[in-house]
């Protein structure tokens, strides 16, 4: 007989927990992203000059983070966004750019990506997400993507 996975919806799925991004999207890679940076604070960055970049890269990658990966900022910009200390596996991800007439909008989500039931874990993460995308003067601002969390049976 076929075993049941159960599905459990967190919240009800209402328009003010969906939001979609506006503005013209812009393209963007990915310089890094994992669960374990140095910088131990929920941050939201943007960096526009090589020195700023250095001094990120040294303080998101420690005493053994290597060398920063090269960045033309006569064409580009970097922005990160860290999810500071949490306990547990979670993920964090920059999956949108968009550019409305008055500033950038960057999009990501943040998952606690832990299997149900969540056992409380004493190894603390904190996740990253550092992209690089076109220079613009824009300010920038960010918006976490609220989805309806979906768990899952280990």
């Amino acid at each position: 007989m076929a075993q049941l996975l159960a599905v459990i919806l967190l919240g009800p799925l209402s328009p003010a927990s969906v939001q979609i991004p506006s503005g013209a999207p812009l393209p963007f890679v990915t310089i890094a992203a994992g669960a374990t940076s140095s910088i131990r604070t929920p941050s939201r960055l943007v960096v526009r000059n090589n020195a700023d970049w250095l001094a990120l890269w040294r303080r998101h990658g420690g005493p053994a983070g290597g060398a920063a990966p090269t960045v033309d900022f006569s064409r580009d910009m970097v922005v990160g966004v860290f999810a500071g200390e949490v306990r547990g596996p979670a993920a964090i991800a920059i999956v949108r750019v968009t550019r409305e007439p008055n500033r950038l909008v960057v999009w990501y989500t943040f998952k606690d990506t832990r299997p149900m039931p969540a056992a409380e874990s004493g190894v603390p993460s904190t996740p990253f997400s550092i992209i690089r995308l076109p220079r613009s003067s824009l300010p920038v601002s960010f918006v976490q993507v609220k989805t309806p969390q979906v768990l899952r049976r280990p």
